[in-house]
């Protein structure tokens, strides 16, 4: 049986209280709009696949070319140990370097013994921490890609939309920034009526959409837990 939308919205916010550790010693409600400035992810990972100094990480998804060579062009993903599996070369170490620095070892490693001059290409296809969460009242909840500039009706369209029970008014993004796990809320109906601009959405962000009962499970979380921050959007 599908447990009540209610007791899902206060066990994911209160998990999202909890890793935040519950230190701070003052109260805050959050934010009801999405106006002013913004609190950025932290920024021990990154928020976009192109940034040269990005060290992959376990789940990442890499694309190898080997040009000339097709039995070595492949797509591997690095396991959680932070390896990957690649014809002739076995085993490999990718996790903690940039796929600059995972070239460099693999033209090294096949010049020594297979190929004369090897040119190899090594790009970021798909980065776990680019991973956003949709929780709540929508139709397929689970986790999606933020690939690019992703906002938060982008990201909520991306997992089948609102349900019919869905209340707009209550969307919730909760985020780790610098200073420490946030949260706001958002309008939907506003955001698409036009009166307020859609923010964006980063990897490592959760989104919990509130059912339209589930105002006092907000309101319990509210009074029985410290609060777990605040923060806003600058938007365009």
């Amino acid at each position: 049986m599908r447990p009540s939308f209610p007791l899902k919205i206060f066990l994911a916010l209160a998990c999202a209280a909890l890793l935040a550790g519950c230190g701070s010693s003052g109260r805050s409600d959050l934010a009801s709009s999405a106006a002013g400035e913004l609190a950025p992810p932290r920024i021990d990972r990154v928020e976009t696949a192109q940034r040269a100094e990005y060290r992959l990480s376990p789940d990442d998804v890499i694309d190898i070319t080997v040009y000339q060579v097709p039995d070595l062009t492949r797509t591997a993903q690095v396991d959680g140990g932070g390896r990957i599996m690649l014809p002739l070369l076995g085993v490999m170490q990718a996790s903690g370097k940039t796929v600059r620095e995972l070239e460099v070892e693999l033209i090294k490693r096949l010049g020594e013994r297979y190929l004369q001059s090897p040119q190899v290409a090594v790009f970021l296809k798909e980065s776990s921490g680019q991973k956003v969460v949709v929780e709540g009242d929508v139709k397929s909840p689970g986790v999606v890609q933020a690939r690019g500039y992703t906002t938060l009706l982008a990201a909520v369209a991306s997992v089948g939309g609102f349900t019919d029970t869905a209340d707009l008014s209550a969307v919730y993004v909760i985020r780790q920034t610098e200073q420490g796990r946030m949260s706001a809320r958002f309008n939907a109906e506003a955001i698409r009526s036009g009166s307020t601009a859609d923010p964006q959405i980063y990897g490592g962000d959760t989104i919990v959409v509130d059912g339209s009962s589930g105002k006092l499970a907000w309101k319990y979380f509210r009074e029985t837990l410290p609060a777990v921050g605040v923060f806003r959007f600058l938007l365009p």
